[in-house]
């Protein structure tokens, strides 16, 4: 009988650190993570949105996706607050690729003046550019 007790409580203690004590842990997190977010944040939410917070309320937020464009999101869908760094980073890495993209519309007009013109029967067995 004393065996089964004991059997019990170290079952009780597993469930308790196993399960318990994470999810505790995991919204004391959460709470610290919701507590922090102040007005001019970047945020991302649950779903994969990323902006930045416009103004808070007591279970919402707005947040602000694009200049003009405002959601209202409840502070329940806030994953991650994104560090200022890596929101710099993605601001470099976008003006890259607009850099890239006008780059690349120059040199597709000057390859298109020398290409020759395709053979419809080419085309359709895969010879292109090959002349029979």
């Amino acid at each position: 009988m004393q065996t089964y007790i004991l059997l019990l409580l170290v079952m009780a203690a597993l469930f308790y650190f196993m399960i318990l004590r994470p999810q505790q842990r995991a919204k004391r997190e959460k709470q610290a993570l919701l507590d922090a977010l102040q007005v001019g944040a970047e945020i991302s939410t649950i779903g994969g949105i990323y902006g930045r917070v416009a103004g808070l309320r007591d279970e919402d937020l707005d947040l602000e996706i694009a200049d003009g464009v405002v959601l209202r999101v409840d502070r329940r869908a806030v994953a991650t607050i994104v560090p200022d760094q890596a929101a710099d980073a993605l601001d470099a890495d976008e003006e890259d690729a607009l850099d890239d993209e006008g780059d690349e519309d120059h040199t597709a007009d000057a390859d298109d003046e020398h290409d020759e013109p395709v053979d419809a029967t080419d085309a359709e067995s895969g010879d292109q550019g090959r002349t029979t």
